[in-house]
């Protein structure tokens, strides 16, 4: 039994899917503070062979929100706006009518929280691909906030019934695995490898693009591969 938690993000990229794929149980830290201009809300799509930004507005950020209690700002900009990017930049992808409907149903439905709209886009991936896997929120997981940013994350693997915790690879500058281990957790990283695919026209492949960009330009097959193309350190 192994886990990972990590603050939800609206449609990662694959390396974010990547460690779903590595655990057995997926915490979305979601009663964490909102980090501004990180990747919560924002990623990245190819437009026209470019990179193109996008971002999820949010209603007015006041100091200390956590990520559960930052709240989308749904209005004509957004969804419709962006609807129409997406529309543009993958209407020729080989997998747009099957994948662009998913996002379309997910928005609809206009979750509050950009927590709840995060980490729905995640499972909706998992689902769409015919995969299976225990999510959960850290606000639903009554446990000790006052603990350290370790202690937290080893209470929180050990409540799910696991000695086993998987981080990013990042996580090597916080976490120390002699320390996880004394307190009778095994701590690894995981390094994520995002192989090249066709994107379109394109010439020059650009990696670490939103999910969605991989969903459009890949059938669910392939994409279970590349979700297998990492390893832990």
């Amino acid at each position: 039994m192994s886990v990972a938690i990590m603050q939800p993000y609206f449609f990662p990229y694959l390396g974010y899917f990547q460690l779903v794929q590595a655990v057995d149980d997926f915490v979305f830290y979601d009663d964490v503070m909102f980090i501004k201009k990180g990747w919560i809300n924002r990623n990245r799509i190819l437009m026209q062979g470019r990179e193109f930004l996008f971002t999820i507005p949010l209603e007015k950020q006041s100091q200390n929100k956590t990520i559960r209690e930052s709240t989308v700002a749904w209005g004509p900009e957004f969804p419709g706006k962006f609807i129409v990017q997406l529309e543009s930049a993958y209407k020729k992808a080989p997998h747009f009518d099957q994948v662009m409907p998913l996002i379309r149903g997910l928005l609809t439905q206009q979750p509050a929280s950009m927590a709840e709209l995060a980490g729905q886009s995640i499972e909706l991936v998992w689902q769409y691909l015919g995969l299976e896997k225990r999510f959960h929120y850290s606000s639903e997981l009554a446990d000790n906030q006052a603990e350290g940013r370790a202690e937290r994350l080893i209470h929180l693997t050990k409540k799910l019934g696991s000695s086993q915790y998987i981080n990013a690879l990042n996580g090597q500058s916080l976490y120390e695995k002699d320390f996880f281990a004394a307190k009778g957790v095994d701590l690894s990283f995981i390094r994520p490898t995002l192989l090249p695919y066709a994107q379109g026209k394109s010439d020059d492949f650009t990696p670490g693009l939103s999910m969605i960009d991989v969903l459009m330009w890949n059938e669910p097959n392939r994409i279970k591969q590349m979700l297998a193309n990492y390893t832990l350190e």
